[in-house]
């Protein structure tokens, strides 16, 4: 036998490859999801409740089909899916940016329109607890700042809130006196100009805010009527015949319990301020303070932070509302400077008599 010896020369040469010959191709196979179909289904994608179930049933009956074309089928209705909620997504955008919402807030507050009497303040007699909550709470009103969102034009209530209090009704409009702070976000940052307003029936109407005080926590509201006559003009006392150890009733909507009242004393008298012990909370600014008469003396405006100093028990703050009539201390906007001037002049007159 002939023995046959391959060198490492023989192995690496390279092989020549053989003649150049016809690439095989392999058979192209049909798409799964013809043209047709594909131009059908298309239009679904505007409607995609319809869509999601035609996926749904179509995803059951394509378990016997082959994976390629079940996969292909897949993929096709998972981008008309992909398609649809992003057109369904602008298309509610564009709703609500361009269709008007419907307006829950009035131009008035017919509650206030609709009464023909308001109490006769201030009272002969002292008050009870009975007769404020009859008599007082329905002059005071919830009072949160007026915003409006990017997309529409309509006035809406902010998350927070505090009170206010009506000071006088004429055949124009009423006049109301709530705490800066309610509608400022502090004393040195001007808020916006307008404000709402609800009663005990929860409407909100949207008011003007006429009048800041330059240095006291005070913050003057108008609102325009549209019906009724009833007149009514809030006994304001001066501070100087305040007294301490006095008994108060105050009015307000601590921790979103509305129209809310309290009872204590005047704890201390300083010169722009009242400390006094009746339970106030947040919600509870811009609230009157009252005396046994019905005569408003002051507006709370502050409360000590138990947690910063948890042994602090009825330390709460009012600032006195005799400051209303003393109107050269006012900034005013709008009808504000007519407003308070009118009301200082009726409350002289009324003083006088």
């Amino acid at each position: 036998m002939e023995k046959i010896v391959i060198g490492s020369r023989e192995v690496s040469e390279v092989a020549v490859p053989p003649p150049d010959q016809p690439n095989r191709l392999d058979p192209k196979l049909p798409d799964p999801v013809p043209i047709w179909a594909r131009v059908a289904m298309s239009p679904l994608v505007v409607v995609l409740p319809v869509l999601c179930v035609f996926t749904i049933v179509f995803r059951f009956a394509m378990r016997a089909l082959p994976p390629r074309t079940r996969f292909a089928w897949l993929s096709f209705l998972s981008t008309l899916l992909i398609i649809s909620g992003m057109l369904t997504s602008v298309a509610a955008v564009l709703s609500v940016a361009f269709v008007p919402l419907p307006t829950f807030v009035s131009t008035s507050l017919g509650e206030l329109d609709s009464r023909n009497i308001f109490p006769a303040l201030p009272s002969g007699k002292g008050l009870t607890a009975t007769d404020v909550s009859q008599q007082l709470k329905p002059l005071v009103a919830v009072i949160s700042p007026a915003r409006r969102t990017w997309f529409s034009h309509n006035e809406m209530p902010s998350n927070g809130f505090g009170a206010g209090v009506l000071l006088e009704a004429t055949s124009e409009g009423y006049l109301l006196l709530t705490a800066r702070h309610v509608i400022d976000e502090s004393l040195l940052q001007r808020g916006g100009n307008r404000a709402l307003i609800a009663m005990a029936s929860g409407t909100w109407a949207g008011a003007d805010v006429v009048g800041r005080h330059r240095n006291l926590d005070l913050c003057l509201l108008w609102l325009h009527r549209e019906s009724g006559s009833a007149k009514f003009l809030q006994p304001v006392l001066w501070q100087a015949a305040v007294s301490e150890g006095e008994n108060i009733f105050v009015i307000g909507h601590p921790q979103g319990l509305r129209f809310t009242l309290s009872t204590g004393i005047i704890s201390r008298r300083d010169q722009d301020a009242l400390q006094i012990s009746a339970p106030v909370s947040p919600g509870n600014s811009g609230g009157p303070v009252y005396d046994e008469h019905g005569n408003l003396i002051a507006i709370v405006t502050s409360m000590v932070d138990r947690s910063m100093s948890p042994n602090a028990e009825n330390l709460n703050f009012a600032v006195r509302a005799d400051a209303v009539l003393e109107p050269d201390r006012w900034d005013f906007s709008g009808e504000g400077r007519k407003r308070l001037g009118d009301f200082v002049e009726e409350s002289s007159k009324k003083a006088q008599h």
